[in-house]
């Protein structure tokens, strides 16, 4: 496969602006600290005995210890392992044992962070910049307890996020992959700025009738926010009243691999139909199913090239749009 000046597969950087996932919101407790690895860089990730999860640059400035190792949080702030200096929510040391005063220059850098559907999200500019939008919030108040899953998959190569979240508009993928009816639009595709919205149909297997205005089959809505998540929602006539959602993100490491986090849980319609116990049955079958479908598409990406200028038919959906929408969240560099 040829290579790329970025030393990979795609004509573009591999590291997009975004917000990324570095972890599930409840496998993080008050106390708990990990270490990180994205983007080429060494992070620390750790929540605050009041629940605030923070992210900052791994090693401390004193004498390089990993605060990711060995360190432990003290209310509001990790305490190097080393030699016991400690930060901040803002990245400042505010204590040095057995010295009057702090050095004003001894900070860490902190990488804004932001939770949402059950994971903990940081920014990435490959160019040092803010925040240049917030992560939406949804309306999630409906959700099933228990039900669903969320896994880390180390396993599926180095697939930019924009090739990973190009399946939400490939819509002969559907039927190939993943052994559905035919995909088709269901309506008009939405972009706001940093926002990419799909509505796709999932027609009945052996449907040979209107694919136009119809109300048939599954819906499958999904949203690509920014360069690192796409979440989706999908109903299906066999469980009139639940939605199923998907958070999606990927989240390189560096060029020779992604982290793929994938979050899956249900929302019930307050006049949704279905007994408990049907309900119960449908999130376990849909919770297999959904385990199962993640290595449909991850056992094909670590080996596919990336086609700049693909030969397109009719009954591929809006992929050259999507790439265009895309392009924003590419890196400048020389």
């Amino acid at each position: 496969m040829r290579l790329s000046r970025f030393n990979t597969r795609y004509p573009f950087h591999p590291y997009p602006t975004g917000w990324f996932a570095v972890g599930f919101a409840g496998d993080l407790k008050p106390g708990d600290v990990r270490p990180l690895r994205y983007f080429g860089a060494d992070q620390v990730l750790f929540r605050t005995q009041a629940g605030v999860a923070v992210v900052t640059d791994a090693h401390c400035p004193h004498l390089g210890a990993h605060l990711g190792y060995d360190s432990w949080v003290d209310g509001e702030t990790i305490v190097c392992p080393f030699h016991q200096w400690r930060y901040d929510t803002g990245g400042k040391c505010v204590h040095v044992p057995f010295a009057k005063s702090v050095p004003p220059q001894a900070k860490v850098r902190v990488w804004p962070t932001a939770e949402r559907g059950g994971m903990i999200f940081i920014w990435h500019d490959l160019h040092g910049a803010e925040p240049q939008y917030d992560l939406p919030d949804y309306d999630e108040s409906r959700m099933i307890p228990g039900a669903g899953f969320r896994k880390l998959h180390d396993d599926f190569g180095a697939a930019h996020p924009q090739d990973v979240f190009e399946n939400g508009v490939d819509f002969a993928h559907f039927p190939g992959v993943h052994s559905t009816g035919r995909a088709v639009a269901n309506g008009t595709i939405r972009t706001e700025g940093h926002r990419f919205a799909s509505p796709v149909r999932i027609l009945p297997a052996g449907y040979e009738g209107p694919v136009t205005g119809v109300d048939v089959g599954s819906t499958v809505d999904s949203e690509v926010i920014g360069g690192g998540l796409s979440r989706v929602e999908s109903r299906t006539p066999s469980a009139p009243g639940i939605v199923t959602v998907y958070y999606v993100s990927v989240t390189p490491v560096d060029e020779t691999l992604s982290h793929y986090f994938v979050h899956q849980f249900f929302l019930k319609d307050d006049d949704c139909p279905m007994t408990d116990a049907q309900i119960e049955h449908f999130t376990t079958l849909s919770r297999e199913h959904g385990l199962k479908e993640q290595h449909s598409d991850g056992k094909i990406w670590p080996y596919k090239a990336y086609v700049e200028k693909p030969l397109l038919s009719a009954a591929d959906g809006p992929i050259l749009k999507y790439r265009d929408w895309y392009k924003q969240f590419h890196p400048e560099v020389a």
